[in-house]
């Protein structure tokens, strides 16, 4: 959603730009033309039997409205109220919110050893099955083939065994930290038993509500 508001904003700009610096031309240099030019347009729209160019200008208003409507619901409506209809493993119809399955793929990819940064997002897929893409930074000892075949796994776990969703496409795009530089201060280690505890039982607390 966000590549298209972007692309619609780019195209409203660039079309504007044009726009503005043809009036500007118009309007100082074919002021007199200016008349000549639109008076047999305005005649037409403002006649009084409602003709074809009324009904094609009043035709494309409607579009436009409609198209405006639209983005400005899908862009102010809550990403976590929208749902998508998937397909379970048993073939039963799910209506599920991506910011749930999101959630619960974060609990479970944040406290694998080696992993700094996991950022999971979920799209409907071929026949209602879940498409992922898993945006992962990992430490600059990771082995990546062997983190990218567990990674896959522990998401195909949690959306099949944890969720009885059908998955499709698992998708992982994954960056290393720079090892330090040799002299560099060394950096405080992190507790990772104490952290992947503490991301469980907030895992145990969300499912539990």
């Amino acid at each position: 959603m966000n590549f298209i508001n972007r692309t619609i904003i780019v195209m409203l700009l660039f079309f504007g730009a044009l726009f503005s610096c043809a009036t500007i031309a118009a309007l100082l240099f074919f002021r007199a033309n200016l008349a000549a030019t639109f008076q047999p347009a305005l005649t037409a729209l403002t006649s009084d039997p409602i003709g074809a160019p009324q009904l094609f200008c009043i035709g494309v208003a409607i579009l436009v409205l409609v198209f405006s409507v639209l983005l400005l619901y899908l862009e102010l409506m809550p990403s976590g109220k929208i749902r998508m209809r998937l397909k379970s493993i048993q073939g039963a119809d799910v209506l599920m919110s991506a910011d749930a399955i999101t959630t619960q793929l974060q609990y479970a990819l944040d406290p694998l050893p080696g992993v700094i940064r996991a950022t999971p997002k979920v799209f409907k897929g071929k026949n209602d099955a879940v498409d992922v893409m898993i945006d992962m930074t990992t430490t600059s000892d990771v082995d990546v083939k062997q983190k990218t075949n567990e990674v896959t796994d522990v998401a195909r776990t949690v959306l099949e065994g944890g969720l009885g969703l059908r998955v499709g496409k698992v998708q992982i795009k994954l960056e290393q930290m720079r090892a330090p530089k040799k002299g560099a201060p060394n950096l405080p280690k992190m507790d990772l038993p104490r952290l992947i505890a503490a991301k469980q039982e907030e895992a145990n607390d969300a499912a539990a509500k």
